[in-house]
């Protein structure tokens, strides 16, 4: 499954790991300087790239593959 995705961009793999470590609002601050749109545009597409329904979704498949940690 790995080599058939969409390689994840850094912001979101940050994004993903800082949902994994139960810091998902500190996306919006972190990540997006402060702007819901943006964080949530990263996490959606890293559930398209990650073929997830859901962040959470994306977040345990992201850590299967050894993405995030």
């Amino acid at each position: 499954m790995k080599s058939s995705l969409e390689p994840l961009t850094c912001a979101e793999r940050t994004c993903l790991q800082l949902v994994a470590r139960g810091r998902a609002h500190d996306v919006k601050t972190e990540q997006c300087n402060g702007c819901q749109t943006i964080a949530n545009n990263l996490l959606a597409s890293a559930c398209r790239k990650m073929m997830a329904n859901t962040t959470i979704e994306a977040v345990a498949r992201a850590l299967k593959l050894g993405l995030i940690n």
